[in-house]
C-alpha cells in the first residue's frame, strides 16, 4: 500500500511538471504574436588563441538577417535598434571552448527580448526574454569553420516558430 501511494504521487508530480512545462512553452509562442520590427545581435566568446575567420559575430548577424528576410516584420539595424532601449531583439550568444586533443564544444543560446509591463510595479516598463532555446555541440579543430553554419541553422528555429504565430 505504502509503495503504491508513494508511485502514485510521484505519477502526480511528474504529470503536473511536464504540464507546467508545456504551458511555459506556450506562453513563450504566444509571445511572439503581432511583433512588427525587431533587431539581431549576435556575441560570440571564444578562446582567445582562436583565430577562425568565419566567427565573426557581424557577418553571422549578416547570415542571419539574410535568412530572416521572408519574415512578415521589419528587421532593425543596429542603429535603429540601439535609438531605443525598447526596442525587441533576438540575441544569439555563442560560447566556445577549448577542451583537450583539439576538440571545441560549444553552447549556442538564443533568446527573444521584449518590452513588457510589471503589473505589479505599477505598469513599469522594462526588457524581458520571452523565447529561449538553446543548442550543444562539439567540433573537432579542423570543423571549427563549420560552427558559424551551425549557428545559422539554429536560429531557424526562432524564425519558423514567428512565421507559423505571424
Amino acid at each position: 500500500m505504502k509503495i503504491r501511494s508513494s508511485f502514485l504521487f510521484l505519477l502526480i508530480v511528474f504529470i503536473s511538471s511536464s504540464l507546467f512545462a508545456q504551458n511555459e512553452v506556450e506562453t513563450e509562442r504566444h509571445s511572439l504574436i503581432g511583433i512588427k520590427k525587431f533587431g539581431i545581435s549576435v556575441e560570440i566568446e571564444k578562446p582567445i588563441g582562436l583565430k577562425e575567420a568565419t566567427l565573426n559575430p557581424a557577418q553571422i548577424q549578416k547570415e542571419i538577417n539574410e535568412s530572416f528576410e521572408t519574415l512578415p516584420v521589419t528587421l532593425l539595424n543596429f542603429n535603429e535598434l540601439k535609438e531605443s532601449f525598447y526596442n525587441p531583439f533576438f540575441y544569439v550568444h555563442v560560447n566556445i571552448m577549448q577542451a583537450e586533443d583539439g576538440i571545441y564544444p560549444f553552447s549556442i543560446e538564443m533568446r527573444f527580448y521584449q518590452p513588457i509591463k510589471l503589473s505589479l510595479k505599477n505598469d513599469l516598463e522594462s526588457m524581458a526574454s520571452t523565447w529561449h532555446s538553446g543548442y550543444v555541440g562539439m567540433v573537432s579543430f579542423d570543423r571549427v569553420n563549420e560552427i558559424a553554419g551551425v549557428v545559422v541553422e539554429a536560429t531557424k528555429e526562432f524564425k519558423e516558430e514567428f512565421e507559423r504565430l505571424n
